[in-house]
């Protein structure tokens, strides 16, 4: 069997990051991510004997044309295709142009979206065969072993199939218990010089750490795609990973891809003590609650690479971060990141602006709030309600939703009308918080200050100029 993962097209040049939860757009701080579930697809059909092949046509700048053309060359006996909120109506033209190249494709979805509202995707794309629902890997796996064995696939659990004008769902599928048992990423499938961290411009790879998130962020839609229960990869398993790349590819840095690097601050610790214990070379960045470190986890992050933390803040109103049953305080947002500078780690926010319940004074505050941080970085994001996500049934009920339009669904636009405050009053906000936070003469002067090489001069232009577009 010939299986093709397919990254879809920009959406009128819009490159949007398509992971889990993550469905921003690149940016002046968000590059374009390697495609993480993609390879993970393309590595499990060829873990099970399968040829496989992947195109991430966002930076590849391969079009629809393109996807036809591609199809037809490549004769794919199952396409998975990654498809996300703010693009899913432009993702689901690609199954259109797969099966123009190679009608005898089985196309299948998969994303959080797909997962929340299957009957959207066959809605938009009367040609596509399958979503797959949840966690990709072990249905890949089982839909290759039907087409094989020439069986039938409607009791393949994690599916949505169209029969006779009606939409079934096959059971639930359970996810992945052993995380260490998928087959690591097919990243030599990938061109590694087209995924460059930011500030730096050297090639980085997503590495998934864990899946799952216990907590009831409000906001968040993970639960929808990766559940509830937290399950972490092996200390050693997840070090052995990086090792290779190293070794493989020369790559040494990377983005820790979870719903929170430090949800067990013991397996972070460990985590950092193995890297440690090797001797690896290497820099990383990652995310966590403010909750979950401690002056040692951080200290012990500084000495394994780690260069920059991403704090998960969203509010310097303690109502707010009530109301998005966040579970932390601004107290311990402070403490987090007091200790995060004390251990020499570059820090970062993400801010969250136009929850419900918010008010042009809440947003003064929180802006007040991240001004005051020892932050070199804050992400000020509008509150989208994603398919999936409890926000996004509250807002149903509510009548708050201000668009069908999808597009609008990104995080620097708002697709939500709060009471007190509209979507364009939020947006409005959200740019005047980015240039409060950045046009600061100490924050201009800790960012020229790392201008250390004609290179990073010239990647530091670019990141400004897609700044002034970002905001």
């Amino acid at each position: 069997m010939r299986v093709w993962a397919l990254n879809p097209p920009a959406d009128n040049g819009v490159k949007q990051v398509r992971e889990g939860r993550c469905m921003q757009r690149g940016g002046a701080w968000c590059t374009i991510w390697t495609p993480l579930s993609m390879a993970y697809c393309a590595s499990m059909a060829r873990s099970e004997g399968h040829e496989a092949f992947l195109n991430d046509c966002i930076v590849e700048d391969l079009d629809f044309v393109d996807v036809t053309r591609r199809a037809a060359e490549l004769k794919p006996d199952l396409v998975v295709m990654n498809a996300v909120t703010p693009s899913f109506d432009s993702d689901l033209t690609t199954v259109e142009a797969v099966k123009n190249g190679w009608p005898n494709a089985f196309v299948a979805v998969i994303g959080i979206h797909s997962t929340a509202l299957p009957k959207d995707a066959f809605d938009r794309a009367k040609r596509l065969d399958a979503v797959i629902r949840g966690e990709p890997e072990l249905t890949v796996k089982e839909l290759l072993k039907a087409f094989s064995e020439k069986a039938p696939i409607e009791g393949i659990p994690g599916l949505a199939l169209m029969r006779n004008g009606e939409m079934m769902l096959t059971p639930e599928r359970v996810p992945v218990e052993n995380l260490d048992e998928l087959p690591w990423p097919a990243y030599d499938l990938i061109q590694h010089r087209l995924y460059l961290m930011p500030y730096t411009g050297n090639p980085f790879l997503l590495v998934a750490t864990g899946r799952g998130c216990p907590h009831p962020c409000v906001f968040c839609a993970d639960h929808t795609y990766y559940g509830k229960k937290l399950r972490l990869r092996t200390p050693k398993a997840l070090v052995d990973e990086l090792e290779y790349y190293g070794k493989q590819f020369g790559i040494r840095e990377f983005l820790f891809w979870s719903e929170g690097f430090t949800l067990s601050p013991p397996r972070a610790k460990a985590v950092a003590r193995e890297i440690i214990a090797r001797g690896l070379d290497i820099e990383w960045v990652c995310n966590s609650r403010v909750d979950d470190v401690d002056p040692e986890l951080l200290g012990l992050f500084k000495q394994a690479g780690c260069k920059i933390i991403g704090f998960g803040v969203e509010s310097g109103v303690q109502d707010m971060l009530d109301a998005m049953k966040k579970g932390t305080t601004v107290e311990q947002i402070r403490q987090a990141i007091d200790w995060a500078k004390a251990a020499g780690l570059e820090t970062a926010a993400h801010c969250m602006l136009g929850f419900p319940g918010e008010t042009r004074e809440t947003i003064g505050k929180t802006v007040t709030f991240v001004r005051s941080l020892k932050l070199d970085f804050a992400q000020f994001y509008c509150a989208v309600p994603f398919p999936g996500c409890d926000l996004y049934d509250w807002a149903q009920e509510e009548g708050w939703i201000a668009t069908d339009d999808y597009r609008k669904y990104e995080q620097n636009q708002s697709a939500l009308n709060i009471p007190g405050m509209t979507s364009e009053e939020v947006e409005a906000a959200r740019s005047k918080a980015y240039r409060k936070f950045y046009l600061r003469p100490s924050m201009i002067g800790n960012h020229l200050a790392r201008l250390t090489s004609l290179r990073t001069a010239k990647v530091f232009g670019k990141m400004v100029k897609e700044f002034v577009s970002w905001v």
